[in-house]
């Protein structure tokens, strides 16, 4: 639903106004839809909050409708992305149906080239480091356009298109460059960790811009519906590569109580499986305090040997908040899982232990990013190398006790692959299991190496959801 007034006409304004009032009635039936707690008194102060607003002002109905019908702070996400599809924004007497931030359409199925636009990618980084003139609605405008191939009529996902959008663009690339100008500007350590800070919070207002932008132009094509019904699907069903600010959010909620869970089901586990087979001779020495009577078995426990582990997690790119919620999930459950060690990687290999274990919730992406000797070339992953750090200062850790867990997408970037190091690490540990976030269907297409790395592995798993990731886990405990 558009809202448009022309000042003056008091008859058009009279027939809006009854249309915003219907319009508010439905969106609090979709809230309530979406799971959003919406009762009949907040809508009716709702509807006596905007009988007087101004019909032009999208943003103040914006606000009145979210201070009047929000209670939680963990619906606010949802509500933005529901207004956004029942309230695209539009321009009044717009010529044509182009997408907000101009140009033409791109055409469908075809991806934009990020070295086609360097302007883009440098005004991307100025804003990223807070310079001046630099405007993110306009900037996601133009990325939308460039690279996500929405074109005429959008058949995918707002979740789909995103994932177009921020892959094309390299988001960690981006954070990189900016990382690295503001290292050489900025005033000593304190003023590089608020220019790290700030670079963070820019980029979720660039990816929340992105997602605005995306789902105003899915609904302006007829695709409200559609969006509204994945937004109600479940958070642990949103692929890790394709989900939004707001599904983000839901699912780092989602992460700590899912590894609770787990670390509950598999102390159950051992609890009924602890007493093994009974030992008579035991038995029956206790038995003879009692007459005879065994009332007290002793049983032979198993001595079960809990491996290892050593988790390796590609940073780059979209896998990045992969490597997020499988670091977070694993080290949630170290309880059940001893002696964890993690290291992450881009084109250099940095162990982040001692970081992951200290941080609460999920891990800042940023944190991971700076830690020294993840980025030793030009930021862009490669995993044959990796592979060769890995053996080189790690291998006296790399015993038959250790299960390497290996979390990315296998993207070489169109460097050598490698498998020989994997083999070689095989050889030295007692399994390795590679988790990947991609769907099947992509592996070993354009600079996947999924099939030169699947015969060194024991397991190769798609992983691209929280279920799937947390049925992962409860298999491996």
């Amino acid at each position: 639903m558009v809202v448009h007034a022309s000042p003056g006409d008091g008859e058009q304004t009279t027939l809006l106004a009854g249309a915003l009032l219907d319009g508010i009635v439905e969106f609090a039936r979709k809230l309530r839809w979406l799971g959003v707690d919406v009762s009949i008194v907040e809508l009716t102060d709702a509807l006596r909050a905007v009988r007087d607003a101004d019909l032009v002002d999208r943003d103040r109905l914006r606000r009145l409708l979210q201070i009047t019908m929000v209670k939680r702070a963990a619906d606010v996400a949802t509500f933005g992305a529901a207004f956004d599809l029942l309230f695209p924004v539009s321009e009044p007497g717009a010529a044509d149906d182009r997408p907000a931030g101009g140009g033409a359409a791109a055409e469908p199925g075809r991806d934009g080239d990020p070295l086609a636009r360097p302007d883009l990618l440098d005004r991307m980084v100025a804003a990223l480091r807070g310079e001046q003139g630099a405007d993110l609605p306009s900037l996601a405008g133009e990325a939308v356009t460039a690279f996500a191939g929405l074109g005429a009529q959008a058949a995918g996902s707002q979740r789909y298109y995103q994932y177009r959008v921020m892959r094309q663009l390299d988001v960690s690339s981006l954070l990189q460059r900016a990382m690295r100008l503001d290292l050489q500007a900025a005033p000593g350590p304190l003023g590089r960790r608020l220019a790290a800070i700030e670079q963070h919070e820019r980029l979720e207002d660039l990816r929340a811009e992105i997602a605005a932008q995306l789902r105003g132009r899915l609904a302006a094509a007829g695709g409200a519906e559609s969006s509204l019904g994945q937004l109600r699907d479940s958070v642990l069903d949103t692929d890790f590569l394709r989900a939004g600010p707001a599904e983000l959010a839901a699912m780092r909620e989602t992460v700590r109580p899912l590894a609770r869970r787990l670390a509950a089901a598999a102390r159950r586990r051992r609890r009924t499986h602890s007493s093994g087979r009974l030992d008579v001779r035991r038995t029956m020495r206790r038995a003879v305090a009692a007459g005879g009577v065994p009332l007290d078995p002793a049983w032979r426990h198993r001595h079960r040997s809990r491996p290892r582990l050593v988790l390796l997690c590609d940073v780059s790119g979209s896998v990045a908040e992969f490597a997020k919620f499988t670091l977070s999930l694993m080290h949630a459950l170290h309880a059940e899982l001893p002696a964890l060690r993690s290291f992450v990687f881009i084109d250099g290999l940095a162990e982040v232990t001692d970081l992951v274990e200290s941080s609460p919730g999920v891990i800042d992406t940023r944190l991971l990013l700076s830690r020294p000797g993840v980025v030793r070339g030009d930021g862009h992953s490669d995993y044959g190398a990796v592979l060769r750090h890995l053996l080189a200062e790690h291998a006296a850790d790399m015993t038959q006790d250790s299960v390497l867990i290996i979390c990315g997408d296998a993207r070489t970037n169109y460097r050598p692959a490698r498998p020989d190091l994997l083999r070689a690490l095989h050889r030295r540990v007692r399994s390795v299991h590679w988790l990947n976030p991609e769907p099947a269907g992509d592996w070993d297409a354009a600079d996947s190496r999924m099939g030169e790395y699947a015969p060194d592995c024991d397991t190769v798993t798609e992983v691209r959801t929280l279920r799937q990731l947390s049925a992962w886990a409860d298999t491996l405990l």
